[in-house]
């Protein structure tokens, strides 16, 4: 019995340690988090911010494949980068399009930011279309 308490009150404190992140609960804030998980290589955040159809996850993999094969001083500048909000603009009540830069690559990007079924999601296939932050 004892052994089941203090089990018990492992997990407790294991749950306790362990927050669930939210989801970003706006477009501008979707798009800085995506940005920044992008930038850092963390494709487990930048996943959980992408919209589920095929083409964005097919353009995803991707741009995961072309990330991993860059070298570890590129990933690093990456990482270390900050980034710019040049523009935002909202599109439509579910439609966003955040331009922005890089302070490593110094190049205007783009992402769109979609609302469906009441979350924010990135729109990959748009950012596919000559965006890529890779050189």
């Amino acid at each position: 019995m004892k052994i089941l308490t203090i089990l018990g009150a492992c997990l407790f404190f294991l749950a306790c340690n362990n927050p669930k992140k939210e989801r970003p609960a706006d477009a501008l804030e979707t798009g800085r988090v995506f940005i920044r998980a992008s930038l850092d290589g963390d494709f487990k955040t930048a996943e959980n911010l992408l919209y589920k159809d095929s083409l964005n996850v097919q353009f995803f993999d991707t741009y995961k494949t072309l990330f991993s094969r860059l070298g570890p001083d590129k990933k690093k500048r990456y990482k270390e980068s900050n980034y710019n909000i040049n523009k935002y603009e909202d599109i439509n009540d579910s439609t966003t399009i955040i331009n922005y830069s890089n302070s490593y690559m110094n190049r205007p990007m783009e992402i769109k930011v979609i609302k469906k079924d009441g979350a924010w999601w990135v729109d990959f296939k748009y950012v596919s279309s000559g965006n890529l932050p890779i050189d």
